[in-house]
């Protein structure tokens, strides 16, 4: 009787560590800065979800570039930075977000 009190305990504590810890977040980025160019900073954001790491959201990179060009009065710019941090809400749904910063020429 006392090994399963200590078993549904310690069943009980995983089952809590886990269902706190039931976010992940991973993250990369892609890079390339030329810090001698001065100008305007633009800087855009765009999210989707996904399911089951099966179907994962289009088009985001083109949308974070739409509004790069939006927010440079010319609508050109250079030396972008993006970033796609993806958070995974138990394995089930999966938020994606790029987020972009770029110089206005």
């Amino acid at each position: 009787m006392r090994v399963l009190s200590k078993l549904v305990t310690v069943s009980a504590l995983c089952a809590s560590f886990a269902v706190s810890g039931c976010i992940f977040l991973s993250s990369s980025s892609i890079s390339e800065s030329n810090k001698t160019q001065a100008g305007n900073t633009a800087t855009a954001n765009a999210s989707d979800w996904g399911i089951l790491h099966l179907i994962a959201p289009q088009g985001l990179t083109g949308v974070a570039n739409q509004q790069l060009a939006s927010a440079c009065p010319s609508g050109k710019f250079t030396d972008v930075q993006t970033e796609l941090s993806m958070r995974d809400f138990l394995g089930i749904a999966q938020l994606y977000q790029v987020s972009a910063v770029a110089i206005c020429q």
